[in-house]
């Protein structure tokens, strides 16, 4: 029987949140979109952390002024007022108390120390950091480096062809935008994610959802936030699940109670 190939495609969010990496763990290969148009104030240069007075936004400052329409990958990082230092100060003051701060604040130093002006190239260092933390062995690969055109569906329909895919797992969202009917006359399979968020032990108060893997990260470390990863799936037939047990159609329920979530609203 032949194996199928499983290509996930999404912007390079910036330290994504957990369904970002369980889309991720679901998939042969994820690439990271930066052809779009940049989505200003969106979950590129934002995300939410788990700070002593509760959930509260991380944010990279980027340059916007005068650059509408520009391309993710054409994102430039506003670098003039110290954002690096007082993102590393918010983490230290919010996490210094978890279990697996010093662990993870050695690779996060790691990526805030790299010279680096392009929002889309700090992003995918950050990932890619990220990806070797929790072991994960799927290919990523940038949108930019393929000969992919069209627009929409057509877009991540080539996308998903330049890396030799034969299903093409949508995020939650691809009900509501996808044509379907493009991938079909492609010889290509169509999913979509859903799993369950799980709950997991967090610093400073009751338990919040949808924020950046680093707060799992923090609070359990790599191995077993892998294994959350690892059995977050909904299993009833119909759900696209992790990558050893994908092998039937998705549907488009999230657990999460993100459905609203522009993470989510990404379309991809």
């Amino acid at each position: 029987m032949k194996s199928t190939r499983v290509v996930a495609i999404h912007q390079p969010n910036f330290l994504p949140w957990f369904g970002f990496f369980h889309k991720m763990t679901c998939a042969d290969v994820f690439v990271l979109l930066d052809t779009v148009p940049y989505s200003k104030n969106s979950y590129q240069n934002r995300v939410k952390m788990k700070m002593p007075q509760g959930a509260s936004w991380l944010t990279v400052p980027v340059l916007t002024k005068g650059r509408f329409g520009q391309l993710t990958s054409e994102v430039e990082i506003k670098d003039s007022i110290g954002w690096r230092k007082t993102h590393m100060l918010t983490l230290t003051n919010s996490y210094r108390r978890a279990p697996f701060f010093d662990q993870t604040m050695a690779w996060l130093e790691r990526v805030y120390e790299q010279p680096t002006i392009l929002l889309a190239q700090f992003n995918q260092q950050a990932i890619q950091e990220m990806v070797d933390q929790l072991g994960l062995e799927t290919e990523l690969v940038l949108a930019s480096e393929l000969a992919a055109s069209g627009r929409g569906s057509q877009h991540l329909l080539e996308l998903v062809q330049q890396v030799g895919g034969d299903v093409y797992l949508s995020g939650a969202s691809g009900r509501q935008y996808l044509d379907e009917t493009i991938f079909v006359q492609a010889g290509i399979q169509v999913r979509y994610q859903e799993f369950e968020y799980p709950s997991y032990p967090q610093q400073h108060g009751a338990f919040v959802r949808g924020l950046s893997m680093v707060d799992l990260l923090m609070n359990v470390g790599p191995q077993e936030a892998r294994r959350y990863l690892e059995t977050a799936s909904v299993t009833e037939e119909g759900i696209a699940g992790p990558a050893e047990s994908r092998s039937v159609n998705g549907s488009t329920v999230n657990g999460s109670g993100q459905a609203a979530n522009p993470q989510l609203a990404a379309k991809v």
